[in-house]
């Protein structure tokens, strides 16, 4: 199994196409949502935006505090995967 992962399969064509899409390079702004004391929305270039929340289950600061991840918006080729249905 060494090294035979990432080789492509000498008689298989994907029928699906993983697109090639920029990452982001740069932070633009990173601010408070709007009427929020615990979201902050990252903006990057190349069209990525995520918001982060902090929060817990109870109204005390606790050390168990979560942390969510969302994509607010990504670039279109992220989105644009064409799939060939034979």
């Amino acid at each position: 199994m060494h090294d035979t992962l990432n080789k492509p399969a000498k008689n298989k064509v994907s029928a699906i196409t993983v697109p090639i899409v920029k990452l982001p390079t740069r932070l633009v702004a990173l601010e408070f949502k709007p009427g929020s004391d615990n979201t902050v929305e990252m903006y990057l270039d190349n069209g990525w935006q995520l918001s982060f929340r902090i929060h817990n289950a109870s109204t005390k600061v606790e050390p168990s505090l979560k942390f969510d991840v969302q994509f607010v918006s990504m670039p279109m080729e992220v989105l644009n995967i064409e799939c060939r249905w034979n």
